[in-house]
């Protein structure tokens, strides 16, 4: 009986040990990131700072002896588990001493130096610093890919990603790996092993992800430019809420060579910036191949139904870029579209997926040609995540975020349907030709870039839900089609009242973007848009929020 209670209590422990870690790893890290004017937090935080790596340990063996001691284990078995799980607590603890004690930054989790092997003037990225998301690998460095439990059972990288050492060559600077959603599986931004980003912008509100470290690291100024992976808006989404100029490029048009996969018929090279100016920079150096005849934008479709949709009014995004179009390129472009139904009418697939959805159970009566879109994608990026890392999942038993976790778990352990992902392959198809076809002879797709705005970090479960699943679908569009999309402008609003209610955000502003697509291959394009509309829009957005500006005031605008 005592044998049997002492087991039962080694399992409880091993069971119990991924919240308690987790929970110790927080509290650390709300102690040094809640007080930004010194004071006694930040003096706790020097204090960490200076714990050994042995103190660590011992701390680490402390917990899990203090857990154990309960459960009354005496046999040989029981205290070699008992030194198993104060391993790894030791483990993560001596990461978060580490990070503690290197990091100068919460958005950064390694620093390297990836410096250019002589500077010249003339080069395009003279002396620009940026950052790369966890997933870019460097050489003689193990790619974290966001989980502590992948960097500990993976070698260091054999080489350089080759988008690092084309930015190098341009004459940029690599000065950090950034925290990233583990293993790239959710668009929140929350990494609880690593700490959790704070949004730069908005600093009550999440900054989304996977990309969360490097869209912040641009956002907070730590950078001038940053790189990640975006599959299903992991650039996008991230910035958007933190308020910076996000791009996703073509899928195809920039190698992904030395880096880890996540879904690879959906995974694209993207990039941040404050400006539109290195935006495009940093696209030329990326795409140097992609031509364009350097006329510009030839038409605009406002997608106005699905700006209905949106909980942003339209007067605050489409309306706003609609008179910048106007002011730059003229109103003869301009055309309004309704994107949803076109869709509906052109692409039958959309019908035959609900149909099967309905055959297997599933109400889908209130499915929009988005939501189709939506639930097409995601069938895509489960099974080639389960295909590129299912078998170390399996062997790994990788503690995560539970946010992650159960976003896994849809992926490796349920089943497929294989007849409705079939189908998913015809939705693809036809989407990918629409809207290339739509988009042909350099015209511009505008749609909202985020569904409402980004909720806040501390909100409850199914409402961070429910913003991700929304916002998937509007994401769908360029996963699906393979388009290169970007979250074009950085309209910031004061706090401002809707429906009788104030909306309390951060430092009483916040970001919104609207989202522009291109067609596949014409990244140059869409960058060369960007450039020519940011600057109205800055300006149209000063005029709503303060008509008694002088005209001055437009001047500092860039």
């Amino acid at each position: 009986m005592a044998k049997h209670d002492a087991s039962s209590s080694i399992d409880a422990v091993e069971n119990a040990i991924d919240g308690e870690v987790q929970n110790a790893m927080e509290t650390v890290s709300d102690f040094i990131h809640v007080d930004n004017e010194g004071g006694f937090k930040s003096s706790l935080a020097a204090l960490l700072r200076r714990i050994p790596k042995k103190a660590w340990f011992l701390m680490g063996l402390g917990v899990a002896g203090i857990i154990v001691t309960n459960g009354n284990i005496g046999n040989v078995k029981g205290h070699r588990k008992v030194l198993n799980i104060g391993s790894r607590i030791t483990n993560l603890f001596a990461k978060g001493g580490n990070r503690l004690r290197k990091n100068r930054h919460p958005s950064i989790c390694h620093y390297v130096q990836l410096k250019p092997d002589v500077y010249h003037f003339e080069d395009a990225l003279y002396k620009r610093k940026f950052c790369a998301q966890d997933s870019f690998d460097v050489e003689k460095k193990i790619t974290g890919f966001g989980s502590p439990d992948w960097e500990n059972s993976h070698e260091p990288a054999i080489k350089t990603a080759p988008v690092l050492v084309k930015l190098r060559k341009a004459g940029a600077t690599c000065i950090g790996k950034t925290i990233m959603d583990e293993m790239g599986f959710c668009l929140l931004g929350a990494n609880r092993w690593l700490g959790t980003p704070e949004n730069p912008f908005s600093t009550s509100r999440i900054c989304g992800g996977s990309s969360s470290g490097a869209a912040v690291s641009v956002g907070s100024k730590v950078v001038d430019f940053a790189i990640g992976i975006d599959t299903v808006g992991d650039v996008r989404v991230p910035a958007a809420c933190c308020g910076v100029l996000g791009f996703r490029s073509s899928h195809g048009a920039i190698s992904l060579e030395g880096t880890i996969p996540v879904a690879s018929s959906f995974d694209a090279v993207g990039w941040f910036a404050r400006n539109a100016g290195l935006l495009r920079l940093v696209g030329r150096q990326l795409c140097p191949h992609v031509v364009m005849d350097g006329k510009g934008p030839k038409r605009f479709y406002m997608a106005h139904d699905v700006f209905k949709l949106s909980a942003v009014s339209h007067l605050r995004t489409a309306d706003v870029l609609a008179r910048s179009v106007q002011r730059t390129v003229g109103r003869h472009t301009l055309c309004n579209l309704n994107f949803i139904e076109y869709l509906e009418d052109h692409a039958p697939a959309i019908q035959t997926f609900k149909k099967e959805l309905e055959r297997m159970g599933l109400d889908s009566s209130q499915y929009t040609a988005l939501d189709v879109l939506r639930e097409s994608m995601l069938l895509f990026q489960r099974h080639e995540f389960k295909g590129n890392h299912g078998e170390w999942i399996a062997k790994a038993k990788p503690y995560l975020t539970r946010t992650v976790e159960s976003r896994v778990h849809k992926a490796v352990l349920l089943p497929d349907s294989e007849a409705l992902r079939v189908i998913a392959i015809q939705v693809r198809e036809e989407i990918s030709s629409l809207m290339n076809n739509l988009l042909k002879n350099d015209a511009i797709l505008v749609v909202p870039a985020l569904p409402s705005l980004p909720p806040k970090s501390a909100a409850v479960s199914n409402e961070l839900e429910t913003f991700e699943y929304k916002t998937q679908a509007l994401m769908s569009l360029s996963s699906l089609s393979r388009c290169c999309q970007v979250m074009a402008s950085r309209i910031v609003f004061k706090a401002v009242r809707e429906t009788e209610v104030v909306i309390p955000v951060g430092r009483n502003e916040l970001p919104i973007s609207v989202s522009l697509l291109a067609r596949n291959g014409a990244d140059l394009l869409l960058l060369e848009t960007v450039m020519l509309l940011h600057t109205t829009i800055q300006q149209e957005v000063l005029v709503i929020t303060n008509p008694n500006l002088p005209i001055t005031a437009f001047l500092e605008i860039r």
